[in-house]
Formats: C-alpha cells, structure tokens, sequence
C-alpha cells in the first residue's frame, strides 16, 4: 500500500512541472512574477531636470514596481520631448518602454519611431534616453530620413534629443532619396528579432560610445 501511494504522489508532482516562465516574443525585459504595486491606465508622466521641463510621457498602462524602482509601460507609448528653452523640440513613440525610477532614464523596444519638429526622422528597434543630459542612444540598427531627403542607415546611434546633432557609429548606406532603385520593404539593416540597448545589435564588432562629444559643456 505504501508503495502504490508513493507512485501516486511521485505521478501527481510529475503532472505539475512545465515551464514557469512563458516564452519572450521580443528582447524587453522580463517581468517575471513581480506583482506591480501600482496600476494606471491612460496616464501622462512628466521629467524634469535642473527645473526645467524635459519630456512628457504618455502611456496607455502604466506599472509600478517600487521594489526594483522602475516603471513598467506596455500600451501606446509617446514621448513628447522639449528643449532648454521650454520649447517642443521632437515626439518619440514606441510599443513599451522602461523607465528608471531613480534617475527617470527610459528605455523604449519595438518599432521605436521618432520624429523631429525639423522634419528628421528616426527608426530604430530599441534605445535608450538620459534624462538629466537628454541624450538618446542605441546600439541597434538604425533608419534616418532628415528633410531634405538623405537617407542613412548604420549600426549604432547617439544624439541630442532634439535630432540637430547625432552620430551614427557604424553607417552603412548614405544616399539622397530616390538615387537607390529596386525594391524595398523598409529598412534592410533592421534586425529580425528585439535587440536590447548595449547587447550589441546585428552581432556587429562593438564600438566605443563618444557620447562625450554630445554632452553640454560645464
């Protein structure tokens, strides 16, 4: 009877494993089994530095986890940023983003898009965005169209916030519009899975970060 009852509980444990963990479809971090201490829907946050006004967030959930201090967006992410003036200088959207509680640093994934009020735009899978210096950075495969039409695609981005100064650390094709022919789908260089900001996009040599030459002078 012992023996027949120990074969019953070892069967009964035996249908309880599995994964404890669902599969990830992309590169942003995982939750795990953190329970957020705050939920918000159709939420605006704003960043602030020195006393000035630098970005205005806007989600369409917002989790909180005040242990590990960070918050958590996973629904229409848009970020309208501004400059030293005060003045609206660029809007970024994304599908989720994590935010720094500590230091109010955000990091967007998925099909991170950001559009200058001077017309540049910018297409990228993840990046990353100092709020006390607003510098925003990638080491992703990145897409940029200024206004007058040229066009460049690379390995590695950082620029001012306001898209007036940027750098790309390994460009690939710099072309005016319309001087490329055949067919495209949209950016080639893109990677076809999320990559995460400093895991080195594309498996591409990595590359010293001179964010320096970007940061306001003291």
């Amino acid at each position: 009877m012992k023996t027949v009852l120990l074969f019953v509980l070892l069967v009964g444990i035996g249908c309880d494993e599995g994964p404890k963990v669902m599969p990830s479809t992309t590169a942003a971090p995982e939750l795990g089994a953190d329970k957020p201490a705050q939920v918000s829907f159709n939420t605006s946050m704003n960043f602030s530095s020195d006393g000035l006004l630098r970005a205005i967030l806007h989600a369409g959930r917002v989790e909180t986890f005040e242990a590990k201090r960070y918050t958590w967006l996973d629904s229409g992410v848009k970020v309208d940023f501004y400059d030293k003036l005060g003045h609206h200088s660029s809007v970024m959207m994304s599908q989720s983003a994590k935010v720094n509680s500590v230091t109010n640093d955000m990091t967007a994934y998925g099909h991170v898009h950001i559009v200058s009020d001077s017309g540049t735009t910018v297409d990228t899978d993840s990046l990353e965005w100092e709020n006390k210096v607003q510098l925003i950075h990638s080491d992703a495969a990145v897409h940029i169209v200024e206004k007058n039409g040229r066009t460049t695609d690379g390995i590695g981005f950082e620029s001012d916030q306001n898209l007036e100064h940027y750098h790309i650390l390994r460009p690939t094709i710099v072309a005016p519009t319309g001087s490329l022919t055949g067919p495209s789908s949209g950016n080639a260089l893109k990677p076809p899975v999320q990559t995460v900001p400093g895991a080195g996009a594309m498996q591409a040599t990595p590359v010293p970060i001179l964010r320096d030459s970007l940061r306001p002078k003291k």
